[in-house]
């Protein structure tokens, strides 16, 4: 399974951007595509940016959770979300809305998605987290404890709004951030890494793809994922 992440910065410098992102997403070919920062602007347009996209990517199955209403300098109110393509049929999804902090300027969702593919149901998470590091932190810990809870082994993968994510490892169990196994740097213009995949461990990452700077302020990144096979061992005892 190949599945690319992007925070797609809306509709910021669209004109030159959009057939980049366009000629890179058909290079790199994902089954599944998880997009953030996917807005709703009917002064500029009456279809968001992921329906444009996919007038050229073309694929049949798309998710759009556009559930935030914002305040922006050039909008003064706008509407931002969450948003998914792909290529294979999609079960299921749902949209959920994290807590909302005393002082923190955003209401965070989450977008769980099943993707339905040959060898069974591939289970995401499409997350754009708190701007600041505690009050993301926040949010990623109630997802993962919802996802306990609900018994979800889910692949997290997103704008976390975290730079050097590893270093809070305490917070899940049994799963592999893609920093741990690649080294980049998703938001170069800050000099900071803020995009992940964070894959449970019946998943593995062959590898780790990074695309360049020039389709929004983030790099798309990239996963190969395959399944784990289960220990016939583990299983006999």
């Amino acid at each position: 399974m190949r599945i690319t992440t992007l925070n797609l910065r809306g509709f910021f410098d669209w004109d030159a951007r959009s057939p980049q992102i366009v000629e890179y997403l058909r290079g790199v070919a994902p089954d599944v595509i998880l997009f953030q920062e996917v807005v709703f602007l009917p002064d500029v347009s009456p279809f968001s940016p992921v329906e444009l996209l996919n007038r050229d990517l073309a694929l049949p199955f798309r998710h759009e959770a556009i559930t935030r209403l914002q305040r922006g300098r050039a909008h003064p109110v706008y509407r931002e979300g969450l948003a998914v393509l792909s290529r294979l049929p999609l079960a299921a999804t749902q949209t959920l809305a994290l807590q909302h902090e005393t002082g923190d300027p955003h209401q965070r969702i989450v977008q769980l998605v099943d993707v339905t593919a040959e060898d069974g149901t591939w289970p995401l998470a499409n997350v754009h987290l708190s701007v600041r590091d505690d009050f993301a932190l926040h949010n990623l810990g109630e997802l993962l404890t919802i996802l306990r809870e609900k018994e979800e082994q889910r692949i997290l993968g997103g704008d976390f709004n975290v730079d050097h994510l590893e270093q809070h490892a305490a917070l899940w169990q049994d799963a592999v951030l893609t920093s741990t196994v690649a080294q980049y740097r998703s938001h170069p213009s800050s000099d900071e890494n803020d995009d992940y995949f964070l894959v449970p461990t019946a998943f593995r990452i062959d590898r780790v793809l990074v695309s360049g700077d020039d389709l929004s302020d983030h790099e798309a990144i990239t996963v190969d994922l395959s399944r784990v096979a289960p220990d016939p061992v583990a299983q006999a005892g």
